[in-house]
């Protein structure tokens, strides 16, 4: 009887692996997976644009940067047609300063200043990215953006904002992200910025498609 007993709950074990397997193999495959909400401050672009991107990317990474201006680029290019949703992927065994870095520019979004302090970030990052202590920068940034840096520390250590963005790794685990920047755009994966400027040539048809009636 014990055996027996013991014999389902292995046997319910290995299915229930096995079905965990399965779904994070569909994800990744399929592109698909849960979607976690966002602050409002790392959302441009109207909820009607025909063109969604959501981006994974980190803020130690000189792609990142390079595609950070590609997206603002494409922002003005294709005003209104174009809904970018920023997410945080920081690869903390090769930028270990890039999780505090998120932390405070979500903290910055806080005080209104999300998009400019990401900037900054982006900008400085060779300056910043290979620190062996804090950053000087961090402060700088908020003193140049007139930020209150005792808050902006605060809520960056403040355990709710570090678990969203793990929350966010975790969520682009599960989609099978495994470098940044990595983008979904309309659902479709695009790794780089290459792969997401050759997407960004069929924007004008998928756009002209949104204004038929």
């Amino acid at each position: 009887m014990i055996d027996r007993k013991n014999g389902r709950l292995l046997a319910l074990g290995a299915a229930m692996i096995f079905l965990s397997t399965l779904a994070v193999l569909l994800a990744r495959q399929f592109s698909v997976g849960p979607e976690r909400p966002v602050p409002a401050w790392r959302v441009f672009g109207p909820e009607t644009a025909p063109v969604n991107i959501v981006e994974y990317t980190d803020f130690g990474c000189p792609a990142c940067r390079h595609a950070s201006a590609k997206l603002d680029e494409m922002l003005r290019v294709f005003d209104g047609g174009l809904r970018v949703t920023f997410k945080n992927y920081p690869l903390l065994n090769i930028h270990p300063w890039s999780l505090r870095a998120a932390a405070l520019a979500d903290c910055a979004g806080a005080q209104g200043r999300f998009k400019e302090y990401a900037g900054l970030l982006f900008e400085g990052q060779e300056k910043w990215s290979p620190a062996k202590a804090e950053p000087a920068e961090f402060q700088a940034y908020a003193k140049q953006l007139k930020l209150d840096w005792p808050a902006l520390q605060a809520c960056a250590e403040d355990p709710k904002t570090l678990q969203r963005i793990r929350l966010e790794i975790s969520e682009g685990d599960m989609r099978g992200v495994s470098a940044t920047p990595t983008f979904f755009i309309n659902g479709r994966r695009a790794v780089g910025s290459g792969q997401l400027i050759d997407q960004a040539m069929k924007f004008d048809n998928i756009l002209r498609g949104a204004r038929k009636p």
